[in-house]
C-alpha cells in the first residue's frame, strides 16, 4: 500500500514478453517387461500406482537392460538415432510365463491388450507427476492392433503430440486396407517393420520400426533451436540392415514406396543408405497432412499458452504487451526461416462490445510456414538453338 505522505515509486512495463518455444521432444513408450518385486526399484510409483519411468534414454536402456519384453528393443532403436531426449516408459507387467507363450497368442492377450490401453490413456495426466508432457507416443509391437491404435490417438489429441503406428501387414495391399481406419492428423502410420541385428540370440530379426522414427524425430528437433520445423524424412535410419519384406523403389517412377507415400504411410527405402520415406499425416485436411506444419503450429499455440498465461485476469490496458509478444514470436520464426510470413490483429467480428465488456478479447495472428519440398520436377528439354555453336567448332 502506499504512503500517504512523501515520494511514492511504482514499477510497470509495456514490453513485449518472450515466448518461449518448447524445443526438446519428450518420447512417451508403453511396452512389456517382466518385472519381479526385486526389479520395482527401477520404477517410480504413480498415484494410481501404475509403473513409470522417466530419464534420459541412456539410463533407460541401462535400467532395462536384462529385464525381457518390448521395452528394451525400443530404446535400442531410439539410441541408434543417438538421441538423448527424456523418455516416459508405462511398463505392462508381465509374468515369465506369459512371456514364453508364442508371439501370436502374448499380443492378442486381451488382458495384456487391457493393460496397454490403461497404461495409454494414464498418459494424459503424466505431466503432473515428471513434469513434462510427451510429444510422440509409441507401443512397439501392440499398435497395429486398432483398438490400441486409436487409444494412442485419443491420448495424442490431448497433449496435442503424434502417435506413431506400426501396421504389421503382409504387403502393399493389405497396407493401403488398414489405412482406411485413420483420418487424423495426429497419426504417422509406419509399414513394414525393419530388420535388425539381435546381440542375445546372435540372429537377424524383425522389429517394428516406430521408436527408430521416434529417435529419428527427436535428433531432427535437437540439431537446432527450429529442428522441430524440419521433416525425419528421406533421412538414413541407423541399425537396420533390411526391412521384412522388400519395398520397391525406383526414383521418377511409379513404384510401391511413392504409392504409400501417397497414402499417407511412411516406409523404408533403400537410397544410398535405408532412408525413411514419407511423414504425412493421416489427416483428411490437405492443409493438415504435412507433419511439420502440424507440429510448427503445436509449438508455437504451446508457447502462447505458457507465455500469455500472466495476463490472464489482468487490466485490458497489458493486451498492447500481448499482441506485442506474439508479433515477436512470429519474427523470430519468421528470422530463422521457419515462416515465411504473418500478420496479427484483433479480430473486429469477435471483439463485440458485448464481449469487450465481458472481458474477452480474440487476437488473430495468420502465419504461412516454409513448406517442406516433396516433388522437385526438372524438364530436360532437346534443343537445336546452339547448332550454330557445332559448327563454328567444327569449322
Amino acid at each position: 500500500m502506499a504512503a500517504n505522505y512523501g515520494v511514492n515509486t511504482t514499477t510497470s512495463t509495456d514490453a513485449a514478453r518472450s515466448l518461449a518455444i518448447v524445443s526438446s521432444t519428450p518420447i512417451a513408450l508403453v511396452g512389456s517387461a517382466v518385472l519381479s518385486v526385486a526389479d520395482g526399484e527401477i520404477y517410480t510409483k504413480a498415484t494410481n500406482e501404475e509403473p513409470l519411468y522417466y530419464g534420459s534414454v541412456s539410463k533407460a536402456k541401462a535400467a532395462f537392460s536384462d529385464i525381457a519384453g518390448t521395452i528394451l528393443e525400443a530404446l535400442d532403436g531410439i539410441e541408434d538415432q543417438n538421441v538423448q531426449c527424456p523418455i516416459i516408459i508405462k511398463v505392462v507387467i508381465i509374468t515369465q510365463a506369459e512371456s514364453l507363450l508364442s508371439a501370436e497368442l502374448f499380443y492378442n492377450n486381451p488382458l495384456v491388450k487391457t493393460s496397454v490401453i490403461e497404461n495409454l490413456n494414464s498418459l494424459k495426466s503424466v505431466a503432473s507427476i515428471v513434469g513434462v508432457k510427451p510429444k510422440l507416443i509409441i507401443a512397439p509391437r501392440f499398435s497395429h492392433d486398432l483398438d490400441v491404435a486409436t487409444e494412442m490417438t485419443s491420448v495424442a489429441d490431448r497433449l496435442l503430440a503424434f502417435s506413431i503406428v506400426d501396421l504389421n501387414v503382409a504387403d502393399e495391399s493389405e497396407a493401403l486396407l488398414k489405412k482406411v481406419s485413420f483420418g487424423t492428423k495426429r497419426v504417422l502410420l509406419r509399414d513394414p517393420y525393419v530388420q535388425v541385428w539381435d546381440t542375445l540370440t546372435s540372429t537377424s530379426i524383425t522389429q517394428p520400426d516406430s521408436a527408430r522414427v521416434a529417435g529419428m524425430m527427436a535428433w531432427t528437433d535437437a540439431q537446432w533451436e527450429y529442428g522441430f520445423a524440419d521433416s525425419f524424412s528421406n533421412r538414413v535410419m541407423n541399425g537396420i540392415s533390411g526391412t521384412a519384406r522388400p519395398i520397391e523403389f525406383n526414383a521418377g517412377q511409379d513404384c510401391e514406396a511413392d504409392r504409400l507415400r501417397s497414402a499417407h504411410i511412411g516406409t523404408v527405402i533403400r537410397y544410398n543408405g535405408f532412408r525413411t520415406w514419407g511423414g504425412e499425416t493421416t489427416g483428411i485436411d490437405p492443409i493438415w497432412q504435412d507433419h511439420t506444419r502440424v507440429r510448427i503450429f503445436d509449438r508455437i499455440s504451446e508457447a502462447a499458452l505458457d507465455g500469455l498465461f500472466w495476463a490472464i485476469d489482468r487490466r485490458a490496458d497489458i493486451l498492447k504487451s500481448v499482441k506485442d509478444s506474439v508479433e515477436q514470436l512470429l519474427l523470430a520464426l519468421k528470422g530463422a526461416r521457419v515462416m515465411i510470413g504473418y500478420d496479427v490483429y484483433w479480430d473486429e467480428e469477435l471483439n463485440t462490445k458485448t464481449n469487450i465488456t465481458a472481458g474477452k478479447f480474440y487476437l488473430k495472428a495468420e502465419a504461412q510456414n516454409s513448406p517442406i519440398v516433396k516433388r522437385l520436377e526438372v524438364n530436360f528439354n532437346y534443343s537445336d538453338r546452339w547448332g550454330e555453336v557445332l559448327i563454328k567448332t567444327i569449322s
